[in-house]
């Protein structure tokens, strides 16, 4: 099997880039009000503005849910990474003793 650390760590940190982009939007998102008014003054613009609200809130939560998970993925492929290499490199020790060993 081919594994490319370097790809890895690459993808783990557009993952972390993606989960702080996201995260900053979440709580952007989360800050924003809308005007009690803004749909008029009349109580089916009242129910509106309540179910708008819910779901701004709703996906606010979604995005910092998605920002987790990104987070995660980046986290997962930088320590991928690095157990593949530490992997590689203790293989390619034993696989010198054995040649060393057997050349002797």
């Amino acid at each position: 099997m081919f594994v490319d650390p370097a790809l890895l760590r690459s993808g783990g940190s557009e993952s972390r880039r993606a989960s702080e982009h996201i995260d900053q939007a979440a709580e952007h998102l989360s800050r924003a009000s809308m005007q009690s008014q803004l749909f008029g003054d009349f109580a089916a613009a009242d129910t509106f503005h309540a179910a708008t609200g819910a779901v701004l809130a709703d996906h606010a939560r979604v995005m910092s849910g998605n920002s987790e998970s990104l987070g995660a993925v980046s986290r997962s492929a930088h320590v991928a990474a690095a157990s593949f290499t530490a992997m590689d490199e203790s293989n390619a020790a034993a696989v010198e003793v054995v040649r060393c060993n057997f050349a002797t």
